[in-house]
């Protein structure tokens, strides 16, 4: 999803915001919230808890002058919140589907998330391998020909570590068509132009007024599927 506004600031009188939406999806307890927290700059949480329903936060990305707002979108991997994912995938730039590394069964469910995806929009998907701290289960040659069967992105991360996590994310965003880069030997200048620009970047929680589809439901969900403004989440580790 692409979308432009413009956006008061404190310094220019008017500048264009270019929005695109990402979501992280894949079975529970895989670590897709410790990722998108990395991502965002914080700390790790060894404690983190379980997501309940669907999550928002965003990351602003500045690149020569202009503006990038990424949207970034975290689903609760159990079955019984599958029913909120398709609305969200809709017309999203990115879908990123995370395995555990240290649970095969999580990396066994991956070609059903594929299809999930599939079956609800066109879109770039990333397979990301995710704990490589802990034992493997998952050997990364084995994540590797799964995405290269599928033709889709393929990265492996710790949360915990915060290894590959930058490479993850700008490697991930280079190709969106904002950045109008397709050549892999440009794309590399460019990830690495990405990295210079952003060594933090300004992040916020789901808590800000975002312009949304009109078929997508706004705020957070909670267990019935009913928008709330408080974060819901139970305890555990999603690391």
């Amino acid at each position: 999803m692409v979308d432009q506004e413009s956006h008061e600031d404190s310094v220019d009188n008017s500048i264009s915001v270019t929005r695109h939406k990402i979501i992280f999806v894949g079975d529970a307890n895989t670590g897709k919230t410790s990722i998108i927290n990395r991502i965002l700059d914080n700390p790790f949480n060894e404690t983190y808890e379980v997501s309940i329903g669907i999550d928002f936060m965003s990351k602003n990305i500045r690149f020569r002058g202009q503006n990038i707002k990424i949207q970034i979108w975290d689903s609760a991997g159990q079955e019984k919140y599958k029913g909120l994912i398709p609305s969200y995938v809709r017309n999203s730039s990115i879908v990123f589907i995370v395995y555990d590394v240290s649970n095969k069964s999580s990396f066994d469910n991956v070609p059903n998330w594929i299809s999930f995806v599939k079956n609800i929009e066109k879109t770039t998907m990333v397979l990301c391998g995710n704990k490589i701290d802990l034992s493997r289960e998952v050997e990364k040659n084995e994540g590797e020909e799964l995405a290269k069967k599928e033709g889709i992105l393929f990265f492996e991360c710790s949360a915990k570590t915060n290894e590959n996590i930058k490479n993850l994310f700008f490697s991930s965003i280079a190709g969106l068509p904002t950045f109008g880069v397709y050549e892999e030997n440009e794309k590399e200048n460019l990830i690495k132009e990405l990295l210079n620009e952003n060594g933090g970047g300004d992040e916020t929680n789901g808590t800000e007024n975002v312009q949304m589809d009109d078929d997508q439901p706004k705020g957070k969900i909670n267990i019935g599927g009913e928008l709330t403004s408080g974060n819901k989440k139970k305890k555990g580790c999603g690391c």
